[in-house]
């Protein structure tokens, strides 16, 4: 295939995926609007805006106490408990979904819990409520009969969070992606969340780069063609940067102790750090169906 007809078709598998409306909302914790985490946990977005920042949510002193124990604990062994998978260099406590099924995953999730409640021993019930928002996210969910919850596959549920220090690849720390692809993995064993009909990122910012360390979404929403188009159709990374500059994008800064709802069935990722460090906590939301909302890692 030519270049020129490679580029032309790569515009239209494209250009078929954009939204009309894409932007973004932030505020702060005296004015959260419970719908706006309510509608892109539901439906993706919340009248076209498919990231919502609430800054300065968590306390500042638990994020940096949870983030003092994170490096002691990667200190002591040597990175954390996630190994290179040749497709992400990070720093992590938690277990992940990604490339795994249901047997899979919760083999890791039982694998590293102890570690997650080593480094959440720190905190105490209101710290752990400030950071994740269990207890919000419980009631706003039942007022409209639906279950909030971590995911289950047979009698073991779910990772509660997973602490994530994203390591440069090059280009950018964490390449572009979605999230929905792997859940393809689910599908082998029937594991709930391939049935997720949507799929959030919730995510506490522990640690903030000084310099670099940009969240970033592309105004793109693969489909199969699109995945295949660009070799990822089981795991949804990487996507080439390069191919994306004529794509519409978002770049947001986040600080030590804000938290964001994200659909994470957009293209997104993180730039380069360029000074300091980054760390996340968090967790992907999905629906079900019209009666539960999950949680995994």
């Amino acid at each position: 295939m030519s270049e020129l007809l490679a580029e032309k078709q790569q515009e239209m598998i494209l250009s078929g995926l954009v939204k009309n409306n894409f932007g973004y909302l932030e505020t702060q914790p005296d004015n959260v609007d419970a719908s706006v985490i309510r509608n892109i946990i539901l439906h993706g977005h919340h009248q076209g805006n498919v990231l919502y920042v609430i800054r300065n949510f968590a306390n500042k002193q638990i994020c940096q106490d949870v983030a003092e124990n994170f490096n002691k604990m990667v200190n002591r062994n040597g990175g954390g408990n996630r190994a290179d998978d040749g497709f992400v260099l990070t720093n992590q406590i938690g277990a992940t979904q990604f490339s795994r099924n249901g047997e899979q995953y919760m083999a890791e999730v039982n694998r590293v819990n102890a570690s997650v409640a080593e480094l959440m021993s720190v905190t105490d019930t209101y710290a752990t409520e400030s950071l994740f928002l269990n207890r919000t996210l419980e009631d706003l969910f039942l007022e409209e009969g639906i279950h909030f919850g971590p995911a289950r596959y047979k009698n073991t549920y779910a990772c509660f969070a997973t602490f994530r220090r994203w390591l440069d690849n090059g280009a950018m720390s964490l390449m572009p992606h979605e999230d929905r692809a792997q859940l393809k993995f689910a599908l082998q064993d029937n594991f709930e969340i391939a049935n997720a009909m949507t799929v959030t990122a919730f995510n506490v910012c522990l640690e903030a780069a000084q310099g670099g360390g940009e969240l970033k979404m592309w105004n793109l929403d693969p489909d199969e063609l699109c995945r295949a188009r660009f070799g990822v159709t089981d795991t949804g990374y990487p996507y080439p940067p390069h191919l994306l500059q004529g794509v519409e994008s978002l770049s947001v800064q986040l600080n030590a102790g804000d938290i964001y709802f994200m659909n994470a069935c957009h293209l997104h990722g993180v730039s380069s750090v360029s000074q300091g460090s980054r760390l996340t906590a968090g967790r992907f939301i999905g629906r079900l169906n019209n009666s539960k909302v999950v949680y995994w890692t």
